[in-house]
């Protein structure tokens, strides 16, 4: 990947990491779930637009189909990986919600599996594994700590569902995301990976760790609400 440097120095880098470090903070005590929701839609286009401000966008942004090809054994072996490890945490923490979205109401688990990748999962990589790549890569940061920071980054940023079992097993998904990411060298990979485990994560039970909002009544009074 290329390794041009941010050319906007010092002000905007300690800007942008008070908003990560910030805004969910903020975003936590928000009542209108529609501004948490378009907010990742507008961090994940100014990220956007700083990655082709400064012609990196092809490097960081490359969908590389071939990668994505050669990362799939590994893929597919940690969501399954990934799916036992959700299920184990469903069983002890609410064993009550296992399958709970599919059994209450499967066309919306349907919705789901088709829809969730580009709505949520695309913003998230173009901003969190992208953007923070080229940003660390302009430290020259050795691969260890910039996969560290990477999840630390994504599991914080997951406070705003306003616990820290959201923030911690995010972190832990970040590690898989990051390092797909820049093994492959394809957006199409960890886009792939971090939507398998999300339908995952909804199929399961766990959802309601990663949403806060309104939901179908006959998904509440199976599930409970989403807290």
């Amino acid at each position: 990947m290329s390794r041009t440097k941010p050319g906007t120095g010092k002000v905007l880098l300690v800007l942008e990491l008070l908003a990560i470090v910030v805004g969910p903070i903020v975003l936590t005590g928000l009542s209108v779930q529609f501004l948490r929701f378009s907010t990742i839609f507008l961090v994940a286009g100014y990220c956007f637009w700083r990655l082709k401000a400064n012609g990196v966008e092809t490097s960081y942004l490359a969908v590389n189909w071939a990668g994505c090809v050669k990362a799939l054994p590994g893929i597919f072996a940690r969501w399954l990986l990934g799916t036992g490890a959700i299920a184990l945490v469903v069983l002890v923490l609410n064993p009550d919600r296992l399958f709970c979205i599919p059994r209450a109401a499967p066309l919306m688990m349907a919705s789901i599996v088709v829809f969730y990748g580009f709505v949520s999962v695309l913003p998230q990589e173009i901003a969190f594994r992208a953007y923070v790549s080229w940003r660390m890569d302009a430290f020259n940061l050795p691969y260890l700590p910039a996969l560290l920071i990477s999840a630390a980054l994504f599991g914080w940023v997951h406070i705003i569902f306003g616990t820290w079992v959201s923030v911690v097993l995010a972190a832990v998904a970040g590690l898989s995301f990051y390092r797909t990411y820049r093994k492959y060298n394809s957006l199409a990979a960890v886009w792939l990976e971090h939507s398998l485990i999300g339908v995952s994560v909804f199929a399961l039970g766990l959802d309601n760790y990663f949403y806060l909002g309104p939901t179908l009544p006959a998904i509440a009074a199976t599930c409970g609400a989403a807290t």
